[in-house]
Parts: structure tokens; C-alpha cells; sequence
């Protein structure tokens, strides 16, 4: 029988479980559909530097993906920067995210402020989340914080993140939310400090493929798995190029593909568990301009008239001389793919979108556009219902030898690299713990 792993995707999931099974010894193929590795980290280049596709920071508590850059002899080129917040409400923007800012935002009355401000430092100190699992967080906010604090702020940013399945968002996830990121402010002792990596998080991914090559790991890029089946001792994977027999498999990508791959081997209701479980997909349009738009790097919009959610403009955190002088937006938004968004060309985005980038600065005119990209990501956040623990996706399969490791694991903390980086460690090791 053969003794191999395969890992299907090349995110950081898939990149670190096979870096740790290659290092201790064990044969590892990696399959990815796309011609890259990275996932979501995936760059292009942006006036002579490489940039994220999508956002990109992390936290001071994002130590996994910390101690994995320090191992791969990255670690100092991480920096770690105060960033600045705002929201876009009543037709102007609002500084945010400070106990001064709160007291400035006019559009929250006082009481509504207090109330805010207590619901706010309840979630920050409250670390057992078992409380937050079994209610929605639009019941939970309305109840704590009034209707006032959840229509002007947390509605707005629901909304942003999960469309038309806000109201069904288990309050968890917003703990998650507001009690890592208050960690993630005290940790320095200086407020909040985000982290970036210079040249982009995309040279953490080179060096993983770079040592993988090194370590003799056999990449399949632009190979997508079309099928994985239980064959006798072992599983068959099936790809573009052929198919080839592993002893066991573990796949990185989203539910739904795992379904499509090897679901007619599944149990009923493990079947309809994987297909049942949402996610919103992310469009992303990065600008590059001749001057700035706003004075925030991360600006929530709370208007239900605007087509997209956020505007983050990285050269407000990250010095826009790294990008030749230009200045870096993105344009943030989530949905499902049946809204129109979706499959618009990107100059149908633009038109859309154009008119109210006037409205946040009246100044902004077509002139400032250096360039512009559009990047889309089909499995981009997890819908997290009320007791989503007894849906979420198990390590182990059904089908002996087949693993999974995935987005829709990473509970009760929301997606991001340290969470992928923890994911592959996890993964790698519980392969290594089952034997060869």
C-alpha cells in the first residue's frame, strides 16, 4: 500500500500541513487548481511592489503565524503599526474604535453611547464564549445595546460580512470580534498596533513553496481534483493530469467542494451538512490613486444605500513610498453569489461604485485612477449560525483516510492567516499522531 499524502489546496492551510509532514519525513503531494499558492494571500503588483489581492493584517495575538515567520526567518520583517479607524454615517465620516471617538460620534445619542460603550467591555472581558453560541447577535445586541447601537453600527457591519444571512449570525462570532481585537490592543501597552509584512504577506508563501521544493514535495499547480474515491487500502485522486493512489488525503479547500469531490461516499446527513453550510463570497476592487480618499485605514460604511461595506486604504497604514508614491485602496465587499455584483463585468462594478466614492469625498474624481483591479474569491467567510458546533465540519471524514481542514473549522474565532498557519499544524500533526 502505498505510504503517500495528498493535500488538496495550497492556501497556508495546505502550504504548513505539508511543510510539517515533509519535515518529519513523510512523502507529500500538494494539488491546487489555481497556477499559485496562497489562497487568499494571493498578490499582484501594485506600482512596483507586491500587494495582497484581498486586506491583509494581523493581530498581536496571532502568534502561530508569528512563531511560523520567526521559523522561516521572516519574523523581522514584520512591522507592527497603529492604524486609524472610522465610519461612514449620516452622510460623513466619524472617527472610531476609541473611547474618544465614541464620545464624539454624534449620530449614537448618550444613553445609546453608554450602552455601546458597557455592551462593548462586557464582550471584551468575558473570555467563555459558550454563552454567545446559542443566541443570534442581532437578538443578543438588540437586548444589551438597544436598537439605536445595532442600526448605526453592529447592523451595518452584519450586513457587510454576511448579506442577506445577518439576521442569522450567532453572537459568537461578533465576540470573536470585539474580545481579540481588545487582546490584541493590550497586548502592546500602546493601543492597537496591526501587523504587516514588508513586500507583502505573499513572501511567507514563497518561502514555504520554496522549502517544499527543497524538500522534495511534488507541487500540482493549476491540477484541480476532480474526484477522490476509497480504492481497497488506500483513496484515489483524481486530476486533470490522471489519478494517483494515496494512502491518505487531507483536503484544505471549502465544504461544498469536498461534496462535489468525494460526497457520494458520504452518509446522508453528513452530506447535507457539508452542502448546507453558507459562506458569502469576496469582491474585491483595488485602486490605485494619485491622492487619498479619506483619512482611515480601515473606514466601515454604515448606509444601507452603498453597494459595498468597507473601504481600507492601505497606504494609510503602510507608507504608499513602498508603492511608488500611489496610494492603495480597496473597496470591500461581501455577498452571495446570486447578487448581480457578482457577475458583472468589472466596468459595471466600477459604474456602480463610482458615484458614491464621490459621496464619502466629493473631491474624488475618474483623474485620480492610476489603475484599477478587480479580484473575486467564491468561499471567503463562513456563515456562523446559533450552535454551529453541532454543523461544523469534522477533522475525520467518513471516508477512512480522508481529512479535512478548513475555513469553516476555525471556531469560535473568525478566518484569517493565524488560524489557517494553526489549522495546518493541527492537521499535520494529527496525521503524524496516526502513523505512517
Amino acid at each position: 500500500m502505498s505510504t503517500d499524502i495528498a493535500i488538496v489546496g495550497a492556501g497556508l492551510t495546505g502550504l504548513v500541513a505539508a511543510y510539517r509532514l515533509a519535515s518529519a519525513g513523510r512523502k507529500v503531494t500538494v494539488f491546487e487548481r489555481y497556477p499559485e499558492a496562497g489562497g487568499l494571500v494571493a498578490c499582484f503588483d501594485a506600482g512596483g511592489e507586491r500587494l495582497e489581492c484581498f486586506y491583509h493584517h494581523i493581530f498581536t495575538t496571532d502568534t502561530d503565524y508569528v512563531a511560523l515567520a520567526e521559523e522561516l526567518e521572516l519574523g523581522h520583517t514584520v512591522d507592527w503599526l497603529p492604524s486609524r479607524m472610522g465610519i461612514y454615517s449620516r452622510n460623513r465620516l466619524w472617527d472610531f474604535g476609541t473611547p474618544v471617538s465614541l464620545l464624539r460620534f454624534k449620530p449614537l445619542p448618550w444613553v445609546d453611547k453608554i450602552r455601546f460603550g458597557w455592551s462593548t467591555l462586557f464582550l471584551n472581558r468575558t473570555a467563555d464564549y459558550h454563552e454567545f453560541e446559542t443566541v443570534t447577535a442581532r437578538d443578543w445586541i438588540l437586548t444589551h445595546a438597544g436598537h439605536k447601537v445595532y442600526d448605526t453600527v453592529w447592523g451595518p457591519l452584519l450586513h457587510q460580512k454576511f448579506a442577506e444571512k445577518a439576521d442569522d449570525v450567532a453572537m459568537v462570532w461578533l465576540w470573536g470580534k470585539v474580545y481579540l481585537r481588545g487582546r490584541s490592543r493590550s497586548t502592546t501597552g500602546m493601543g492597537e498596533r496591526l501587523g504587516y509584512m514588508r513586500g507583502s504577506f505573499g513572501r511567507l508563501v514563497e518561502v514555504l513553496v520554496a522549502r517544499l521544493r527543497d524538500a522534495g514535495v511534488q507541487l500540482e499547480f493549476a491540477n484541480p481534483v476532480k474526484r477522490i474515491t476509497r480504492t481497497g487500502d488506500g483513496l484515489e485522486v483524481q486530476s486533470r493530469t490522471g489519478a494517483e493512489r494515496f494512502a491518505r488525503v487531507l483536503f484544505t479547500a471549502a465544504p461544498q467542494e469536498l461534496s462535489r469531490v468525494a460526497g457520494e461516499q458520504f452518509p446522508g446527513e453528513y452530506q447535507a451538512n457539508l452542502t448546507a453550510l453558507p459562506a458569502t463570497a469576496a469582491l474585491c476592487v483595488v485602486l490605485e490613486l494619485s491622492r487619498s480618499l479619506t483619512p482611515y485605514y480601515w473606514l466601515n460604511i454604515a448606509d444601507p444605500e452603498f453597494p459595498f461595506g468597507g473601504l481600507i486604504e492601505h497606504t494609510n497604514y503602510i507608507p504608499r513610498e513602498r508603492y511608488g508614491g500611489r496610494f492603495v485602496l480597496y473597496i470591500s465587499k461581501y455577498m452571495f453569489p446570486d447578487n448581480p455584483l457578482w457577475s458583472a463585468r468589472d466596468n459595471e462594478v466600477w459604474s456602480v461604485y463610482r458615484p458614491f466614492l464621490q459621496r464619502v469625498n466629493p473631491k474624488f474624481d475618474d483623474s485620480w485612477v492610476l489603475a484599477r483591479h478587480h479580484f473575486k474569491a467564491a468561499y471567503a467567510q463562513p456563515v456562523i449560525p446559533r450552535n454551529y458546533p453541532s454543523v461544523m465540519p469534522r477533522f475525520e471524514t467518513p471516508v477512512p483516510g480522508l481529512y479535512h481542514a478548513c475555513m469553516a473549522q476555525i471556531y469560535p474565532e473568525d478566518r484569517g492567516q493565524n488560524y489557517a498557519v494553526r489549522s495546518g499544524n493541527r492537521a499535520a500533526q494529527a496525521l503524524l499522531d496516526g502513523g505512517a
